[in-house]
């Protein structure tokens, strides 16, 4: 069973097609781990042999061996491999993964299906930490309901699922990547094997009925692996349907078909070595992808595929079995041991984030170029909104000379940079500019999250009621295309007319051409290899057909009556390409944000604006 769980994952982060939602394997993982788990200690306690020690024991055993040594091996390519800011993060990930903590870690970093989330070496250790988590409490919880309330054990642990669930359900609404990482919206996944382990459901001796439950068990969770993907919202509802499935056939596969089946020996190795392939196959991948730079080829991926098992046959035969029996290793060596591996990693974490990442690593250059991923506006993080933020429109920062601005730069992520450009600007000129901004809600009324458009409307009220606010620049991550409803042109109208109508000059910011890749750190790593930077660039026709649909919506509103409009890829973009470095400096901070220098090189083409009044000006 097992081997039907990790198999998809190995496949999912290997970019195998049809598997784009593999990564539904670790919620089978945590339906196996719940259901075997609670049978172990229900049966312990009633045969009255129970002990919280020796279960901690064992899952130490089982856990703590491979994932050092997967951590050890990280840390050592790492220091040959990453770039110091890389190394810095793999050093948090260290500590928060040998704390079981690592899951709080990634919620509030990044997401799992981020683009840089691909060169984490440690990021699939989440999963790790939600079980460990979760099963520091639950034998406790489970042992007190046994002997003060066994009579209703089956029916508190399905309240504590169903409400798991539920919040699993609104979570994936209100706080998606919470919802994705944290313990208690995954605990219902596990609660779920517990409820198979303690009989919640009686068996059923119907021969076909218990063969046409574990095919439909294998066509859930294989439709989830196929049919899912990254814009799957998940878990919630959603992670329903492989759970369901890991349930059918742990409850239905015995003496079936299917059953036999998972019973193979091919089948069974690959369980046996599941936890190993889990833990080897991530860092393989990354590390592969991180030295190459580019994507990995065919024959890389079948390649590292191969490695992965390779490895994790090894890792299960000299690794994990050793360390699981208990006349190799004592409790007492195996618990001093830990405690002392994990200082010693603590420590090496501390020292690779006081070091910056260790930078003397590194040649100048390349730190010099990796360097570019935090230039970003100093005032970004008490400037820019975001989901949880709250700062008053009357607050919003105000960049130039101090007097009631005349310009407000509006929109998301995209305007921060931007607007500390534009401000610096817009001192020389004795002017003064607001910067409004809000993650991943462009302007455009009626759309994104309720947080963006309730932000949205107050923003275009008071906009419209401070008069002294007579030119808005609006400006957004529109090379996105997905995340577009149907209402988006209908919607940036209505933010353009109410404005026109409001006595306003608008200036539409054109598209920012997207880089194919993390900008500063591939720039950093050809440098470090002997690569031409210049071998980075944006195809200037890929970014015209990308952007056709908004370059499109813009241009007609352009036409209207106090609407102006700057084109950056005019200015950026040669005949066939779009620069990404400039005078040795990178132009983006990752993959389509431009960094202050990107924003400060096209600075020069909003002087019309405030040079004098602007209405008509049109730059490229």
């Amino acid at each position: 069973m097992r081997a039907v769980a990790v198999i998809p994952v190995l496949l999912f982060h290997a970019e195998v097609p049809f598997f784009a939602g593999g990564y539904v394997g670790v919620d089978v993982f945590f339906v196996i781990s719940g259901y075997l788990i609670t049978g172990i200690i229900s049966r312990e306690l009633a045969n009255g042999r129970f002990s919280l020690v020796a279960f901690y024991e064992r899952r130490m055993r089982r856990i703590f061996p491979c994932l050092m040594a997967v951590i050890s091996f990280s840390m050592v390519a790492a220091i040959f491999l990453f770039l110091p800011e890389d190394f810095s993060h793999l050093s948090k990930s260290v500590i928060s993964s040998v704390l079981f903590s690592s899951n709080i870690l990634f919620w509030r970093e990044s997401g799992y299906f981020n683009a840089q989330g691909d060169l984490v070496p440690l990021l699939h250790t989440w999963s790790l930490a939600v079980e460990e988590q979760f099963y520091i409490l639950f034998p406790l919880v489970f042992v007190l309901i046994y002997r003060s309330a066994r009579s209703n054990l089956l029916i508190i642990i399905v309240a504590l699922a169903t409400t798991s669930f539920l919040i699993s359900i609104w979570g994936i609404r209100k706080a998606p990547t919470f919802t994705f990482y944290m313990a208690p919206t995954r605990a219902w996944e596990l609660l779920t094997g517990s409820l198979l382990a303690l009989g919640l459901v009686p068996p059923t001796k119907n021969r076909m009925g218990r063969e046409g439950l574990t095919l439909l068990g294998i066509a859930l969770i294989a439709s989830a692996v196929c049919l899912f993907s990254a814009r799957t919202p998940f878990p919630g509802e959603y992670a329903g349907v492989p759970v369901l499935g890991a349930a059918l056939i742990i409850y239905a596969s015995a003496n079936t078909v299917t059953g036999r089946v998972l019973s193979l020996r091919p089948i069974v190795f690959i369980g046996l070595i599941s936890y190993s392939i889990y833990l080897w196959h991530w860092p393989i991948l990354v590390f592969a992808k991180y030295y190459l730079v580019d994507a990995l080829p065919s024959w890389g991926v079948i390649l590292a595929i191969i490695l992965s098992l390779l490895i994790a046959t090894l890792s299960w035969r000299y690794i994990e079995t050793p360390f699981r029996r208990e006349e190799i290793v004592k409790r007492r060596p195996l618990f001093v041991g830990a405690a002392a591996v994990i200082l010693v990693f603590i420590t090496a974490g501390i020292l690779g984030l006081l070091s910056g990442g260790w930078v003397s690593r590194v040649p100048v250059e390349v730190a010099y170029l990796a360097s570019f991923r935090n230039d970003v506006s100093p005032r970004r993080s008490d400037c820019h909104r975001g989901e949880g933020s709250a700062i008053a429109l009357s607050r919003s920062c105000v960049f130039g000379v101090p007097k009631l601005p005349e310009f407000a730069v509006w929109g998301d992520s995209h305007a921060v940079e931007l607007a500390f450009a534009l401000g610096r600007l817009a001192e020389q000129h004795g002017r003064s500019l607001m910067q409004v901004s809000y993650s991943s809600c462009p302007p455009v009324i009626g759309t994104g999250s309720t947080g963006c458009q309730s932000h949205n409307d107050a923003t275009l009220e008071y906009l419209r009621s401070h008069s002294h606010i007579r030119t808005i620049f609006l400006v957004a991550f529109y090379d996105n295309k997905s995340s577009r409803p149907p209402t988006y042109a209908d919607g940036f109208r209505r933010t353009v007319s109410t404005l026109i109508d409001a006595g306003k000059h608008v200036v539409l910011i054109y598209p920012i051409p997207r880089s194919p890749a993390d900008v500063p750190s591939v720039l950093a790593r050809y440098a470090w290899k002997g690569i031409g930077t210049e071998r980075l660039a944006i195809d200037r026709g890929v970014y015209l057909r990308r952007n056709a649909e908004i370059l499109d919506l813009l241009d007609s509103l352009a036409r209207q009556r106090n609407v102006s409009r700057v084109i950056p890829h005019e200015y950026l973009c040669h005949e066939e390409s779009c620069s990404v470095l400039f005078d040795g400096k990178a132009l983006y901070f990752d993959d389509h944000h431009l960094s202050l220098a990107g924003a400060q090189r096209i600075a020069s083409l909003f002087e019309p604006f405030f040079v004098g009044s602007g209405q008509n000006a049109d730059m490229n």
